[in-house]
This record gives C-alpha cells, structure tokens and sequence, in this order.
C-alpha cells in the first residue's frame, strides 16, 4: 500500500507539473511578444527550443506554478502538516461520495488553520485544491445516464452543497489576498464566490464586505458603497460591516456633494448666458432704443430725470424685499418696444375712440 501510495502521488506531481507547464509557456510567449514583437511559430516535434528556453527552465517554471509561489521547502512542510491534520483511513479512490465531501470539508478546515496561523500562501494552495478536488475529483470515475463523466460537467452541474464550499474557499482567498494587499485578487476571488450562487446570507455578505474593502483601497469608492451596502442589508448586526459601512458612506457622500455642486454650477453658468432670442432683440434694439426707453420715449431731460429717480427707488426697494412696478414703467417699456412711429398711431386711435 505504502509503494502504491508513493507511486500515485509520483504520478500526480507529473501531471501537475505537464498542466502548469503550458499557461506558464504561454504566458511566457506572450511577455516575449509584447517586448519583441510576433514571435515566430513553434518548432516541429524534435526541433531545438527557441533561444532562451531550456527543458530545465521550464521544468523549473512549471514547478514554481505547481508550488503556488512557494519554495519547495515551505511545501514540504504544508503537505506534512496537512498528512497531521488529515490521516487518511482510505485511498480517496474508494471513499464514498459522502466520505469525499467529508475530506474536502476539513481539507478546507485546514486552509484556515493556516489562515489563523498567518500562512497566508500555505492556505491559498488547501483552499485551491479543494475546490480543484470538488470540481475534478470529488466524481471522479462515475457517469451521468448519458454516460458523460460526473467530473466533465459544466459548474452549472454541481450540487448546492459542492457549490457552497467551492464558494467558502473562494471568500477565504479573498481574505488571504486581502491580508497580502493584492486586491485585483481579492476582487477576482469575492466575484468567484458570489457568482456561486449562494443560498447561506451571511457567506455572501462576507464576500461583498470583502470585495468592498478591496475596491476601497482600489479608489473605487461608488463600487465599494454598492457592496458593503448591499452586505449591510444582509447582515446589518455585523460589527466589522457597521464600521466599513461608516467609512466608506463619508466619502461617497463627500463624491456625490461635490458632483451634485459641480453640476449646480454648470447650470448656474448656462441659465447666466442670454438666450439666442434675448441676443437678437438687445442687438435690434441697439443703444437709441435703451436711452429712449430711460427718456420715457419723448426725449426731455425733466422725464429723463424722473426715470433715474424711479430707477434709483427700484434698486433701493429690491434690496428690501419685492417691488411693485408703477404703470409708467410699462408705458415706457411700450413706447420703447414700438418707437415712436407706433405710438403716435396708438394716440390717435385712443384720441377717436374716446371722442
């Protein structure tokens, strides 16, 4: 059993190792791309590698993406202390389907002792083979009524209580990414987590409060207010929600104050500016018009004066309060709209009607 053991985990740490090379290849293709320009096709079957690659460099890439950004020391010591807090009483291949959900329930437990102990990366890789485990694995080797194996299915396809720890691990990569200050991930992470579609509130509050704090400290203040909104609805008695909840509604309102005052004073300056109408009447009237209008249309200096005197307590009443306009004004206003031409026709037709 112990040889058995030892060639089964040989096996798999080939295969990871033949997966993880090819993104690692392709993202390193496209870094040598964008630096100098297309890059020619691959090699035949048998053909040298390109200058710069080697089989241990890639050997050697594909172990660091299989070690999740951790050296193989620091994985030694996670798998140890996983086989501590995980004793296997059987092969996963022959656990039951209940047994199956059973360990990739404490294997997740044990991402959060390493999150509690501050081994951020440590429970990044549990929480990660967990879900990878629950997606691939947890069927492995059954098929559908079509024959279709279990595992092949679209995520669509797994059951609620797959999903609700796949979305458990997702929201712990997002506080471990939160406490790392890589917030695209806690982001990317959150996102994973709510799309779950997830029938527990309280998980998904956690993930939104999470993803809120994370847009925050992105400078994306509206969308952090959308989440830890929509968590504080959820679970309004949490404490650490109440206080970012606080922080973050100072500042959107603060953004919506100087957008709703910038908005003021844009249509402070249009409604200021004359209309194409009032533009075109100042430009007829022209300057003989305004001085008849203060003249009272007849041209005398005495009227002339007692315009100015009304137009003086015009100003004095307007800045007490509001004022009512004698009927000379709008006799003015009229012999200066029509001229005089218009207003000798108006004598003589009220001269024959009043005869």
């Amino acid at each position: 059993l112990a040889m058995a053991h030892k060639v089964e985990e040989e096996g798999r740490e080939q295969e990871q190792e033949r997966m993880a090379a090819r993104p690692v290849a392709e993202e390193t293709a496209a870094e040598a791309q964008a630096q100098e320009g297309p890059t020619p096709p691959p090699p035949p079957a048998g053909a040298p590698l390109p200058d710069g690659w080697t089989k241990d460099k890639i050997r050697e890439q594909a172990q660091a993406a299989v070690l999740g950004g951790m050296t193989k020391e620091e994985e030694a010591e996670r798998s140890r202390r996983n086989k501590e807090m995980l004793p296997a009483d059987k092969n996963l291949g022959h656990m039951t389907i209940e047994e199956k959900y059973d360990f990739a329930r404490k294997y997740k437990d044990a991402g959060n002792v390493f999150f509690k102990e501050g081994r951020y990366a440590f429970a990044t890789k549990n929480y990660t083979e967990t879900i990878t485990y629950i997606r691939h694995g947890l069927r492995m080797g059954e098929t559908d009524g079509d024959g279709v194996p279990i595992g092949a299915r679209s995520r669509g396809g797994l059951e609620p209580e797959a999903k609700a720890i796949i979305a458990s691990c997702y929201s712990n990569m997002a506080a471990c990414a939160l406490k790392l200050d890589k917030f695209e991930d806690v982001v990317k992470h959150a996102t994973n987590a709510i799309e779950q579609d997830l029938k527990e509130p309280r998980a998904k509050a956690k993930a939104l409060f999470r993803r809120s704090k994370a847009h925050y400290s992105l400078g994306k203040v509206e969308d952090a207010y959308a989440d830890i909104s929509e968590a504080k609805k959820i679970d309004p008695r949490d404490k650490a929600v109440q206080s970012h909840y606080a922080l973050v509604y100072k500042e959107y309102r603060d953004i919506k104050k100087q957008e709703h005052e910038a908005a003021k004073t844009l249509w402070q300056g249009k409604l200021s500016e004359p209309t194409q109408g009032e533009a075109e009447a100042a430009t007829l009237a022209g300057p003989g018009s305004r001085s008849g209008m203060l003249n009272g249309g007849d041209g005398g200096d005495g009227a002339k004066g007692g315009q100015q005197q009304q137009q003086q307590q015009e100003e004095e009443g307007g800045r007490e309060g509001a004022v009512a306009l004698p009927p000379s004004f709008f006799a003015s206003l009229w012999n200066n709209v029509f001229g005089r031409i218009f207003g000798s026709v108006w004598s003589v037709l009220f001269g024959r009607a009043r005869g």
